[in-house]
């Protein structure tokens, strides 16, 4: 995800995510000023009611329900308000798929 990350800034690419996201992806194990330079090259949207209802949308569209899929419908919902074409990286990628459907491209990490 480094690479990504470094070719987005050199070529001035946005990536943004969810604040959930961000605490789904932390890991403690990591090396921390590597995660602080990550996240100093990703803007990152709050999970706001707004969001949550467009989540909540996408869950109902999809038949997806509960907490296994709610992190994933929040950061579906605000890839789906970026400026296309939009890039999602996950590694829960069929779900990401079933929730963003063609309107973003899907890359599994």
């Amino acid at each position: 995800m480094g690479a990504y990350l470094r070719h987005a800034d050199d070529v001035g690419i946005p990536v943004v995510t969810t604040s959930m996201t961000l605490i789904e992806a932390y890991d403690p194990t990591r090396y921390l000023p590597k995660w602080h330079w990550a996240l100093s090259k990703i803007r990152v949207e709050p999970v706001t009611e707004e969001i949550a209802k467009e989540a909540t949308g996408l869950l109902k569209e999809t038949g997806l329900h509960g907490h296994k899929y709610a992190i994933d419908a929040a950061l579906a919902a605000v890839a789906l308000r970026q400026p296309g074409p939009v890039t999602v990286f996950t590694s829960d990628e069929d779900d990401m798929r079933k929730l963003c459907a063609d309107r973003v491209v899907v890359v599994k990490l």
